[in-house]
């Protein structure tokens, strides 16, 4: 049974499943280069099925995440195409009108410099106005059916929030014991919180639903306010949340507290509001930065951690699975390892949209075979298509300019390199990782003992904002050494933050937070990654240091890179001197 799922919004990507087994899922955005791509992911459908050598008459199924698509979000590419100032002219011109106003305004109108009619995949006929969900559905079915060649009687919608379950579930290596799934994100099929549960195997037990699960949007907004790109930079209020402290920042966590709280399972206001934008605008005028971003994380944390606390006494499950997108906050699923009543985490890498896709196929499978203990779980992130060494030589042969060094080069020789303060950029053919999170194939490689290394990177290649912290790669041998982990919480796809030991703070003070040392690591282990592994053995028989500062292989506003091809260019692009790309290092005469 081929099953293709696709997701075609927000962080559009495609997954294949082969009898039960996830054989490729890819964002489009690492292959359209288009940073949060919203729209039909051909490229990525295009790669999951060659990567299995499977052609369009042989898939069975296929299985469509989210019902409720916006059209007018499509002709505006709204997460892909909006700068800040288009957001903030979304408030002001569209929503301040719509909710403060009782006026109805064109979306399309008030952001006709960014619709792309052009780009528009779908049967504009079959789409009465801007926000016909129904016609865009039809539209999105009959593009399918004739893309693929397939019958329409063969395409399935599968919901949002159950997808993001299922995705979380499906891959957890512990889906044979009693489980408890939460998914939180902005918004899908009218949800952002569901509570399920999965009892040693069987079909997930929706328990709770919820609309009022906004932690999301609130976090969004408070990006905008900042002055960052919302659905995109939230991890940047994260990051400097902790430059902050109660002393400097309770008011506007106040702020934030008096507003939306815990209901058991569910969430409810203290305090009524219209909206998620101009409400903590106006309450929050005159508030440092620093201090909005604590105030958003300390309530996002609280509200986080009592609810995966409350399902936990409610049912008496401690094993724990986070989907969606609010599941990406490091720094609250650090404070749920620390919850008295739980045994167990899994965060799946990309646990936000870019991931239903895999649910989606996954509960389309479900539906034909009820045997969920028949799908493998995901024990490495590599689930992204895989590129030859013949293929890779002769991307290397069409774009290296002359004047650069190739040659054949092995993992002792880059250990060298990173030992002697190189900066190295690591393409590995042996599967790309899925999610926002670089594990090593598609990372860019430093000393972690020299924190002067954070400037040369951001300076050369990532111009990052100077509080954001980078994070390390550990070998598994090495992760008591610097990691504090009592629980045993596995972290091979930098999911969850963690307090770290002085031999850390020495060794690998690159790989921390600048300010409160905490760190979001990788745990490498030899079988999901031998290469990589090897190389970070190898660094640490040179400095005695088992771990490498790790950060993604792009230039600042761009995607991760995908291809060989992708990552030759932003090489030749940037300020670094080595690419180990397959067997072959690359290397630019620095004379």
């Amino acid at each position: 049974m081929v099953i293709l799922g696709i997701h075609d919004g927000h962080n559009a990507s495609a997954a294949l499943i082969i009898n039960g087994e996830l054989k490729c899922s890819v964002a489009e955005e690492r292959l359209s280069r288009q940073k949060n791509h919203y729209g039909f992911p051909e490229n990525a459908i295009k790669c999951v099925l060659e990567q299995a050598g499977i052609k369009f008459k042989d898939i069975d199924k296929v299985a469509m995440s989210t019902n409720k698509l916006s059209p007018a979000y499509f002709y505006t590419g709204r997460n892909s195409r909006l700068s800040i100032a288009d957001y903030w002219k979304e408030q002001k011109d569209y929503w301040y009108p719509k909710i403060y106003q009782n006026k109805n305004p064109n979306y399309m109108d008030v952001l006709s410099h960014r619709v792309d009619k052009k780009t528009f995949p779908y049967d504009e006929t079959l789409i009465k106005n801007e926000s016909d969900y129904e016609g865009m559905w039809n539209a999105r079915v009959k593009h399918i059916s004739k893309y693929l060649q397939i019958d329409e009687t063969k395409i399935s919608y599968h919901n949002h929030h159950k997808c993001h379950a299922y995705y979380g579930y499906m891959m957890c290596p512990k889906k044979d014991e009693s489980v408890l799934v939460f998914t939180m994100d902005g918004f899908g099929d009218n949800a952002n919180g569901t509570v399920s549960i999965g009892n040693a195997g069987e079909l997930l037990n929706e328990i709770s639903r919820s609309s009022n699960c906004n932690i999301g949007r609130m976090y969004r907004y408070a990006t905008l306010l900042l002055g960052m790109r919302p659905a995109e930079h939230e991890y940047k209020l994260m990051g400097l949340a902790a430059y902050n402290s109660d002393k400097y920042g309770q008011e506007a966590y106040k702020v934030y507290a008096e507003t939306l709280e815990n209901d058991g399972l569910k969430f409810k206001y203290k305090t009524k509001i219209k909206d998620h934008f101009f409400y903590f605008k106006e309450k929050l005028e005159g508030q440092r930065f620093d201090a909005i971003a604590y105030g958003i994380q300390k309530r996002c944390e609280e509200l986080l951690v009592n609810w995966v606390a409350n399902g936990i006494q409610e049912t008496g499950i401690s094993n724990i699975i986070l989907s969606g997108g609010v599941a990406q906050n490091i720094k609250a699923n650090k404070l749920i390892t620390e919850l008295s009543g739980l045994d167990y985490l899994f965060v799946p890498p990309g646990p936000g949209d870019e991931s239903i896709s895999i649910g989606a196929a996954f509960l389309e499978y479900l539906a034909l075979d009820n045997s969920i203990n028949t799908c493998k779980p995901m024990l490495n992130g590599y689930i992204g298509p895989r590129y030859s060494e013949r293929l890779i030589l002769k991307s290397i042969k069409k774009l290296v300019p002359n004047d650069y060094i190739v040659q054949k080069s092995d993992n002792k020789k880059v250990a060298e390199f990173l030992a002697n303060g190189d900066i190295v950029a690591r393409f590995g053919n042996d599967g790309m990782e899925f999610g926002a999170r670089a594990l090593g194939n598609r990372s860019i490689l430093a000393d972690p003992r020299r924190p002067d290394v954070i400037h040369q990177i951001n300076k050369l290649v990532k111009m990052r904002d100077f509080w954001m912290p980078f994070a390390p790669s550990i070998l598994s041998e090495r992760e008591n050494d610097y990691i504090k982990n009592p629980k045993g919480i596995d972290s091979r796809f930098m999911a969850v933050g963690f307090d770290t030991t002085e031999l850390a703070k020495k060794d690998i003070p690159a790989g921390l937070h600048p300010f409160d040392r905490t760190a979001r690591p990788q745990i490498v282990h030899k079988n999901d990654n031998p290469g990589y592994h090897s190389l970070i053995k190898e660094f640490e028989d040179l400095t005695g240091v088992g771990a490498v500062m790790n950060t993604s292989f792009n230039i600042h506003g761009e995607s991760i890179v995908g291809s060989p091809e992708d990552a030759i260019d932003t090489f030749l692009r940037c300020g670094l001197h080595h690419l180990l790309i397959g067997s072959w290092l690359i290397s630019k005469n620095k004379n």
